[in-house]
């Protein structure tokens, strides 16, 4: 047999095997997240302490809850803010974040005043000696507030004023600090356009670094918010909630930049969104515990199950349906830079 004969036959043989050889068992699909809180735990800001986790929502004087570990045992509890500043009006207050400063915690809210509408907010500071509070006012102005509202001057005023943004305040602070020990607050413009802008703090972490102004990172047409940004060896990586925080369509997104200060050419990509089975991941946050980095985010769930919510419904406008947004918690995982979930904490 010549030498082409016996590489055919060879190559026949092996299709034939190959053909023969049972196909591989179809991946099993992830089963659905269920969360970890089944309450109203709406844009969850998450720290880990010695004794666990304690998590933060938006909601009157900040509701909390903790828990040993991630999987097990949360347990709501009440507000651990002591009151409203004076210059502030009453209201719901709005995605909160906490971090470790200076061997104080401090947290930062968005909180209503005057001179801007129903729904009006600018961004205080308070703090505490434990994360679960209580936490107090600090100073008697906003850390970060625009000119025209009707409050005292604040630290952070936002001059020159930007009149191609609405009157609207600011909301959705977040504390991050960098490699090099700085700290800084992200924060967003209200309404839309979207304007996500960082503020360098001083070392208290209650006012900004002496002759600091913030400064415009990117403006986005539609709503992005809840800015929160790691930094990794590939660059600066920020996780935002982008559309209507009533909908299914509510979506965490990412964005990457290799400058703190240039987002002009950031990547950016989808982390979770409907097709997650969930309804609404948004309002995340990052925490590590156990040596894992976390990502909570909260998620509508209906009638009073674990189940979420389905359809293009506002959900805060049904009220037969009962929707509430549950707290998720998931374990990150970083390919190429970029993040990707690894999978979904299961409530022990």
């Amino acid at each position: 047999m010549s030498a082409w004969r016996r590489a055919a036959v060879a190559l026949v043989a092996i299709l034939l095997a190959v053909l023969a050889a049972p196909a591989p068992a179809a991946a099993v699909g992830p089963e659905r997240p269920r969360p970890v809180l089944n309450v109203d735990f709406p844009d969850p800001a998450v720290v880990t302490t010695r004794g666990g986790l304690v998590g933060f929502a938006t909601g009157g004087r900040v509701p909390h809850a903790w828990s040993r570990t991630v999987a097990g045992g949360w347990r709501p509890g009440g507000p651990v803010l002591t009151r409203h500043p004076a210059w502030a009006r009453d209201g719901g207050i709005w995605a909160v974040d906490v971090a470790r400063v200076g061997g104080a915690w401090l947290l930062y809210y968005a909180v209503p005043v005057r001179g801007m509408g129903e729904h009006g907010r600018c961004v205080a500071v308070a703090r505490s000696r434990s994360p679960r509070g209580p936490f107090r006012p600090v100073g008697g102005r906003p850390l970060v507030c625009p000119s025209y509202a009707a409050t005292p001057l604040a630290l952070d005023p936002l001059l020159p004023r930007d009149r191609t943004l609405p009157r609207a305040g600011v909301i959705d602070p977040s504390h991050f600090r960098d490699a090099d020990g700085s700290s800084y607050l992200l924060y967003k413009t209200d309404r839309v356009p979207s304007s996500i802008r960082l503020l360098p703090l001083a070392p208290s972490g209650t006012r900004p670094l002496p002759g600091a102004t913030s400064v415009e990172l990117f403006r986005f047409d539609g709503v992005l918010e809840n800015p929160v940004l790691t930094r990794r060896p590939e660059g600066y990586v920020m996780l935002l909630s982008e559309g209507d925080w009533t909908k299914c369509s509510y979506r965490t997104v990412w964005r990457r930049a290799p400058s703190l200060l240039d987002w002009s050419l950031a990547e950016s990509g989808v982390l979770l969104d409907e097709t997650s089975r969930l309804c609404g991941p948004g309002g995340g946050d990052l925490a590590v515990a156990g040596g894992r980095e976390l990502l909570f985010v909260h998620g509508w769930t209906c009638h009073r199950t674990t189940r979420p919510c389905e359809g293009r419904a506002k959900w805060d406008h049904r009220p037969r349906a009962r929707g509430i947004r549950a707290l998720y918690a998931a374990r990150l995982g970083w390919v190429g830079g970029l993040p990707v979930v690894t999978d979904w904490v299961r409530r022990r």
